[in-house]
């Protein structure tokens, strides 16, 4: 019974780590004419949640963060802000990770 517990305890773990970790990204929309969009949500204890934009080799990323509890972070600089120039045209992702309890979360990405 106990070994059964532990399977089932264990199990679940594994699907919240999954629908914490492992969605698809989610797709940043410039509004016509724009070069920068800004997408609010909230995020989970300990969630992840990744955007993708379309850019083209030889532009710039520009992406910051703000959060009501002030620990959400950028994964890609491990801060509230990440700047990159890209090398490759397609989809760039973009995740913030949440240090802390569930909170609101802003994130502003302009691709230049």
């Amino acid at each position: 019974m106990r070994r059964i517990t532990l399977s089932i305890l264990t199990l679940a773990i594994l699907l919240q780590s999954y629908a914490a970790f492992g969605q698809a990204d989610r797709r940043i929309r410039f509004a016509k004419g724009r070069t920068s969009a800004t997408v609010k949500g909230t995020i989970p204890a300990g969630g992840r949640i990744c955007y993708a934009a379309g850019a083209r080799r030889g532009q710039a990323l520009t992406a910051t963060v703000s959060s009501r509890s002030g620990r959400v972070r950028i994964f890609e600089s491990g801060g509230t802000a990440y700047t990159y120039e890209i090398e490759q045209s397609g989809d760039q992702s973009i995740c913030v990770d949440n240090l802390s309890r569930a909170t609101t979360f802003s994130l502003s990405v302009s691709i230049r």
